[in-house]
């Protein structure tokens, strides 16, 4: 085992003399817009289920959710 600090893979990847100077950051770019499109598109997708949901919850009429229901005892401490 290594004494190093921080955890690596058990494979390591070895560096290439022949990659471009431009493919690291261009490499960090392309990931940066993938995980920005695909946070904002779940996102998107969590607030219309949210919005689904309470306007779901106003047309119903479950037992226990209306105005005239009695509130449980608060505890004092």
């Amino acid at each position: 085992m290594g004494g190093g600090f921080w955890p690596t893979l058990p494979l390591k990847m070895p560096y290439s003399e022949g990659v471009p100077h431009w493919w690291d950051p261009a490499w960090w770019i392309f990931q940066i817009v993938v995980m920005s499109i695909l946070l904002l598109t779940l996102r998107k997708v969590a607030m219309s289920i949210d919005r689904d949901e309470k306007s779901s919850q106003r047309t119903s009429r479950r037992p226990g959710t209306g105005a005239n229901t009695p509130q449980p005892p608060s505890i004092s401490g």
